[in-house]
């Protein structure tokens, strides 16, 4: 029952296309999502099945799109930059937030729908919250070893790569592209698409008129 309202919602936007957090490159999601739709693959528990799928069948999608790309991402770096200047505390400190933040998501999840948890977790204030913990890794390194900067540019360049695939799929002024993706990559990804003229962002509160 929840499912089908968050189907109901999400049908709101009328999307062309369903981008997914899955290799750009791989055939394992495509395959996975023509055999759902000939009857031979049954849903798991994850998002992209549990939504993508779902909602790329109901409207009659031929096929799914993966956009992910891989990273490498220096924490080591920042890791013993920490150890080596007396702040490990601090640094796992900051590293508990983002645990911290995980179980507060799980804890809201017991005791409300899926689609009361999605709005929870693409709430403003949540996203920038989200974003903020990784501004606390531009306090570990210097000058000479800027080390939690380029951890963020790292990630940064990920996530714009990770733009561009999506950005790939337009193909008309009226495509309408649903993206599917881990919360962490989710204030990244608005930012892009703001700071983007040829594009709009629509987000899941337009489509329940919550804030």
């Amino acid at each position: 029952q929840e499912m089908a309202r968050l189907m109901e919602v999400l049908k709101r936007f009328r999307p062309t296309k369903i981008a997914v957090e899955s290799n750009v490159w791989g055939k394992r999601r495509t395959q996975e999502y023509a055999d759902y739709v000939a009857g031979k693959f049954t849903l798991t528990r994850n998002e992209i099945d549990q939504i993508g799928y779902r909602l790329a069948k109901e409207l009659g999608h031929t096929t799914i799109y993966p956009v992910d790309v891989d990273g490498d991402f220096p924490m080591g770096r920042v890791t013993n930059y920490a150890k080596a200047n007396g702040r490990a505390d601090k640094l796992d400190a900051a590293m508990g937030g983002a645990g911290a933040a995980v179980k507060e998501q799980g804890d809201f999840l017991r005791t409300h729908t899926v689609l009361e948890t999605l709005e929870y977790m693409n709430a403003d204030a949540r996203v920038a919250r989200d974003v903020g913990l990784y501004y606390e890794l531009v306090r570990y390194g210097d000058a000479t070893d800027p080390v939690g900067a380029d951890l963020l540019a790292a990630w940064y360049q990920r996530n714009i790569r990770i733009y561009q695939n999506i950005v790939r799929l337009i193909d008309s002024p009226n495509e309408r592209i649903l993206v599917i993706y881990g919360a962490g990559h989710l204030g990244w990804l608005r930012q892009n698409v703001s700071n983007d003229p040829a594009v709009k962002l629509r987000k899941l509160s337009e489509l329940t008129g919550k804030p």
